[in-house]
Order: structure tokens, then sequence, then C-alpha cells
């Protein structure tokens, strides 16, 4: 991977603006719970977009179609501040068992809400709520899709997913071809949401925050020293990330990695394109 001169690593911060949605794919529309996706929308973004100006860094936000629908003008001002957007999703839902024409029909959806109202055309998806169905990869690259990051099959690699033709617990899996879309791996261990956001019955969260900005910068310093060239994937969502204690964490974080000269920050797309350009 040919990247800019005298780096030999890269970081994508990027950021899931999932707002109300986030809490509609699981079944929840109290106004309780939507109180916390709309902190996301009205303190954390702002609060973010903030800060990634402060240390001039470029990031790939994941907008779901109703964030982008509910609060149009600050998913303008993401692109406005000179960050990329990507296909997220339509309402943040769970594709695990979703029949395939809904599946296509959902990412048509989505693809036209940015359009319509950001102008612009995603190159990108991360999966909403973190799963895929057997048809996911087929569909990127029917709808031309060049990435997607939300597998962890890999940690700092890029790498190609192969199509799964057969699990058999008694014997082997199957599998088939590689697909086109090249995926950025992301980890539980490099994102905010599992660390810290409590949910009643399924996520305690309230972690430390010196623990967890010990474990991405350790992450961090191994990928540097050990994958080169490779990218880590930071995945933050602003109802979690935006609280005052976790800003100051990111702070420290922003402070050490834009000090490190072999580090890129870069936009997935931008590390797309340099990953699948050949060295001269």
């Amino acid at each position: 991977m040919p990247l800019p001169q005298d780096k030999q690593f890269a970081l994508a911060v990027t950021v899931d603006f999932d707002a109300h949605a986030a809490w509609l794919a699981k079944g929840r529309n109290d106004p309780a719970i939507l109180a916390r996706g709309e902190f996301g929308a009205e303190v954390g973004v702002p609060r973010l977009l903030d800060i990634f100006d402060r240390y001039r860094i470029p990031t790939t936000w994941g907008i779901p179609g109703h964030s982008i629908m509910t609060w149009p003008d600050a998913c303008k001002d993401v692109l406005a501040r000179g960050h990329e957007v990507c296909a997220h999703g339509v309402y943040h839902e769970n594709l695990t068992d979703m029949p395939e024409p809904i599946e296509r029909k959902l990412m048509a959806h989505q693809i036209q809400q940015h359009l319509d109202v950001l102008g612009t055309r995603p190159r990108g998806y991360r999966a909403p709520s973190g799963s895929l169905s057997y048809n996911t990869f087929e569909i990127l690259e029917e709808f031309g899709l060049d990435w997607h990051s939300s597998l962890s099959g890999r940690d700092f690699e890029p790498y190609h997913p192969r199509e799964i033709v057969e699990v058999n617990p008694h014997g082997a899996t199957v599998y088939g071809r590689e697909y086109r879309v090249l995926e950025f791996p992301t980890s539980w261990f490099l994102e905010d949401w599992v660390a810290f956001e409590y949910v009643g019955g399924y996520s305690m969260g309230l972690s430390s925050t010196d623990v967890v900005l010990r474990r991405w910068t350790d992450s961090l310093d191994y990928g540097m020293k050990y994958v080169t060239p490779g990218v880590m994937t930071l995945v933050l969502h602003p109802q979690s990330i935006g609280r005052p204690h976790h800003m100051m964490m990111l702070d420290r974080f922003l402070e050490y990695v834009t000090s490190l000269p072999g580090l890129w920050i870069a936009t997935l797309s931008d590390i797309y394109d340099a990953w699948t350009t050949p060295a001269e």
C-alpha cells in the first residue's frame, strides 16, 4: 500500500451517528430512551466536529437514513467540515435474517436518502447493528460500493471477505470466491459503545476511561510496530463518546495520535484509494 511520504500506518477515526435509530432498531421508542439519541445529535455531534477541527483530522461518519432525515443540517455540517459520510442503514436495521428483497430495497432507499438530502453517494457501508446476511456482500457489489467496515476477520489488515458456501459443524466451513468489496476490520475492543454505554439487560458499560484509553493506544502501538502497512479503525458514537469525561479521554487519544510522525489519519475512502493503488 503506497502511503503518503514518511507514513507507515493508517488510522481511521469513524463515527456512527445513530441517534434515535440505535434504539428504534431494538423496538424502543419511548421518550426517555430517545432522549439519549437526541443527546448524540444535539450535543455529541457538535462536540466531535469541534474536536476534529481542533486536531485537523478527517473522519468517516456512518449515518443511518433516519438520522439524515431527522437532523439534515447536522449531517450537512459533517460534510461541510471536510468529513466523509458512508451508508449505515435506514433505521439501524438488523440484517441477520432479513429476506434478500427487503435488504436490497433498504439499500436502494438509504442511498437515495443520501443523494436527496446530502447530495452525495456513499462509497462505503457500515452494517447497522453490526449484523450481516448471506446476501449483504452481493448487494454491496450490485450497488457499486467500494468498501465495508464491520467484520472482525482481521485486526489491522484490510481484506476481501470470502463467500461462505457451507457451514458444517461436523465437517468444515467451505469458502467460495472473494468479494470485490474491501473490508476494513473493526473490533468491539476499538469502539466506545460496549465499553461505556449502560443499557439495562444487555450492556453494563461504564468502563474506566483510563482502561479504554490504554487499550486503544496499546492497539495502535502494536499495529505500528508489527503490522506495516496496516490500518486501525476506531468506532465512536456521539451519544456515548460525547459525554464530558469521554471527550476528555478522546482529547488525550487524539493528542497522542497526532504526535506520531509515522501515522496517517485519513478517511476510509482515502485509505481505500491508497490500498488499491499498485505501488510504483
